[in-house]
């Protein structure tokens, strides 16, 4: 039995793929084709069982965000022991961003603890390894423009923020 447990899913706005050991998720991956979901879960995956069960939680809060519960994946317990300090800070702080609304990458860096870093808070979200449950999605450039996505691109940026203030119009 491998320390790792890996599975995969299709949603509405692409294919999910995770990877996971006992102290929690270690990896999202969210891309447009099977193929490049599993590929982004990185080496680990290679040595990991394909086991659903593993995920059941993780799953379950998953479709709830899809169904409009925003809050579902604050339930996820992740794995940061590998992370570096500023960006487990700096994921932990996007996760404080209410959903369908954006914070600039100052504002990140501010609330990480580092109003400086801003570069630095750049890097935290382009290598951000828990995509939707760290919601990169909503930091957006200090002009108010989006920026890169890896996660399928700006489309797929847009989608999620749209998917966000709809459901958040819709509970208020």
């Amino acid at each position: 039995m491998s320390q790792f447990s890996y599975h995969m899913i299709q949603s509405p706005v692409g294919w999910v793929a995770l990877l996971g050991r006992k102290k929690g998720l270690v990896r999202l991956s969210l891309k447009p084709t099977p193929q490049e979901a599993l590929e982004e879960l990185g080496p680990d995956v290679d040595q990991a069982d394909n086991d659903p069960s593993v995920f059941k939680e993780v799953l379950g809060c998953l479709e709830r965000y899809m169904e409009g519960d925003a809050g579902a994946l604050d339930e996820i317990k992740l794995d940061l022991s590998d992370a570096p300090p500023f960006f487990g800070r700096a994921w932990a702080a996007c996760r404080q961003i209410p959903a369908g609304e954006t914070r600039s990458y100052a504002w990140l860096a501010a609330a990480a603890g580092s109003p400086l870093a801003v570069r630095a808070a750049g890097q935290a979200m382009a290598q951000n390894r828990f995509v939707l449950i760290v919601p990169c999605h909503r930091v957006i450039a200090s002009d108010g423009s989006l920026r890169g996505y890896g996660a399928g691109g700006l489309t797929v940026k847009a989608d999620l923020l749209e998917r966000e203030r709809t459901a958040a119009a819709k509970r208020a």
